[in-house]
């Protein structure tokens, strides 16, 4: 939360599904997914692709939750020189708000 995610709970029935986060900051919106400690996705989408029905993510990752979380953290800010540049397909699993104007 104090890097600018925000989160919320997926319900499935009476328990907890999966815990899901993201933030928007500098033209990009990072999403996170944990389905268990061990089953995360983490990624990033420019803003203007959200528009679109099929967004590709500009870098994304599975893993473990201290793995996901750790590489979200550590990439550098949209729009810098070591920022991911290139598009790629979806990450499977991975809600993604269409037409998101955060």
């Amino acid at each position: 939360m104090r890097a600018g995610f925000r989160f919320r709970h997926l319900p499935d029935a009476d328990d907890v599904h999966a815990l899901q986060g993201f933030r928007v900051l500098s033209g990009a919106m990072d999403v996170y997914l944990a389905r268990a400690a061990d089953d995360a996705l983490g990624a990033r989408y420019r803003l203007e692709d959200l528009q679109g029905p099929s967004p590709a993510a500009l870098w994304h990752r599975h893993g473990t939750v201290a793995e996901v979380v750790t590489a979200l953290l550590e990439l550098p800010e949209h729009g810098t020189p070591k920022a991911p540049k290139l598009a790629h397909a979806r990450p499977d699993g991975l809600w993604v708000p269409h037409g998101a104007n955060p």
